[in-house]
């Protein structure tokens, strides 16, 4: 399996998340999943940062924020 190389990531605040579903509609690769119908949660392992997520929320709630 390779390995993703990502410069950002995509964080969310969840006190700004409104639950919408966008991120999740939008992400090219699909991983942005809704837990529980309440939590957004990434599966870091296949985001590649592209930030489109962070660029559809219409409530500013996902942030891109620098790899470590």
């Amino acid at each position: 399996m390779s390995q993703i190389v990502r410069s950002f990531r995509p964080v969310v605040d969840l006190g700004k998340c409104i639950k919408c579903g966008l991120c999740q509609t939008f992400c090219p690769e699909g991983t942005v999943m809704l837990k529980g119908g309440e939590e957004v949660v990434f599966d870091y392992r296949f985001c590649k940062g592209c930030g489109v997520c962070a660029n559809e929320c219409p409530s500013d709630a996902i942030s891109m924020v620098r790899e470590a």
